[in-house]
């Protein structure tokens, strides 16, 4: 365990993780994606249940979406815009490669100004 990364954070992630069924799993352990989640810079239970509030399922696309400004509110924005034409959040779409980082802040500046 590093400094700072304490059994109760992890616990409370995995608790986040696990409530939000299979999907945010990906097919691992609780422990090994709240560890996921903890490497990407959350390590806040309630940020990581932010992120998977707005389906975004994965980490690493969390930070991406997080370092570019977008919000886990903007991410939860719903669209059928991208490669393919399914309604769903643009954190969905992003993780699913069906929209890129910049239709990402196209839409949430379009949503902002045009709202």
């Amino acid at each position: 365990m590093t400094a700072g990364r304490s059994p109760t954070k992890i616990h409370d992630i995995c608790r986040v993780i696990e409530s939000f069924g299979a999907e945010a799993l990906d097919r691992m352990t609780p422990d090994a994606a709240a560890h996921k989640w903890i490497a990407a810079g959350f390590d806040d239970a309630e940020d990581v249940s932010d992120w998977l509030r707005a389906r975004c399922f994965s980490a690493s696309s969390a930070q991406v979406l997080d370092d570019s400004g977008i919000t886990p509110e903007q991410a939860a924005l719903r669209t059928t815009a991208g490669v393919t034409d399914y309604e769903e959040t643009l954190a969905y779409k992003f993780v699913h490669d069906d929209l890129s980082i910049g239709e990402v802040r196209r839409i949430v500046t379009n949503e902002f100004w045009n709202t």
